[in-house]
């Protein structure tokens, strides 16, 4: 690792966190920053068939955006301080000119080594709990409609800067400045009060005991034996919703009762469960 990258450890992180770096696309156990900054790279994979990989930090390209004990997982993020925006429309120069036409305020900028920009805000207080760090990341995104929409996770990676991601394709540094107050961001966000995230109307709740004697029998041996998908949680899921609607039931009494039984997973959170519900509902109104 050159001389940005560890510059780019420093500004992201704290002395005695731990941090996720690999040389690939594939997620790694995290390790102490000491050991990155002093070339001890040991990289466990969650494959447990496969063996320690020994890194030396030139090799390195990917870095996750924030602190992680653990495996590259959001549910493994420690703090949440950092957000990365990735645009890759238009040349490097019309990219950069984007976010400063928007006045974003930045604390790094890094080219990819192939089309795009890695834009970094990076906070100075790590006061953020996951809900609002998310909501933040909502906000910012519906701004900056050219970045990717995808990336709005903590765990998310950002390239490092000097590395060869390819044969001639170097990562490189643009530009890099301090941490920014939280302060500033808001105010930022402020300027765009019309795209902030609304909060969900209240759900209707269900009047007395729901009848569910008009669902087929395999949807009530699932309520009454407990929800076991074989065929994986977004169709099983789409299913039950798709027999709640077919059965009468209103979208908001299905949410409610299938809710119930829904426990949130690190890969698999409520907003995954209620696009199903939401699509089930869909498919059988055009239906009609």
């Amino acid at each position: 690792m050159d001389q940005t990258g560890q510059k780019l450890l420093k500004l992201m992180f704290n002395e005695g966190e731990s941090v996720c770096v690999s040389p690939n696309q594939f997620g790694y156990h995290s390790i102490p920053i000491d050991n990155v900054v002093e070339g001890r790279i040991n990289l466990v994979s969650e494959d447990p068939k496969l063996p320690v990989r020994h890194c030396d930090p030139s090799e390195l390209l990917l870095l996750a955006i924030n602190p992680i004990q653990g495996f590259r997982k959001d549910v493994n993020v420690q703090k949440y301080r950092s957000f990365l925006f990735e645009c890759d429309t238009g040349s490097t120069k019309e990219q950069l000119g984007y976010f400063k036409h928007l006045g974003v305020p930045l604390s790094a900028q890094i080219f990819s080594g192939n089309k795009s920009v890695h834009s970094l805000v990076v906070l100075d207080t790590d006061g953020l709990d996951e809900k609002t760090y998310r909501i933040l990341y909502v906000w910012a995104l519906s701004i900056l409609t050219m970045c990717d929409q995808a990336c709005k996770n903590p765990s998310r990676s950002i390239r490092i800067p000097g590395a060869y991601r390819e044969p001639g394709k170097k990562q490189r540094l643009i530009s890099m400045d301090g941490r920014i107050s939280l302060n500033d961001f808001m105010a930022w966000l402020n300027r765009f009060p019309h795209l902030r995230p609304q909060a969900k109307p209240p759900r209707k709740r269900l009047t007395g005991e729901p009848d569910y004697g008009s669902l087929s029998p395999w949807a009530r041996k699932m309520l009454k034996d407990g929800i076991n998908f074989k065929t994986g949680r977004n169709q099983g899921w789409y299913g039950l919703a798709y027999d709640f609607a077919l059965a009468g039931f209103s979208q908001d009494q299905a949410t409610e009762i299938l809710l119930s039984k829904f426990e949130e997973e690190h890969d698999f959170k409520e907003k995954e469960f209620l696009i199903c519900i939401n699509s089930a509902f869909k498919t059988v109104e055009e239906n009609k």
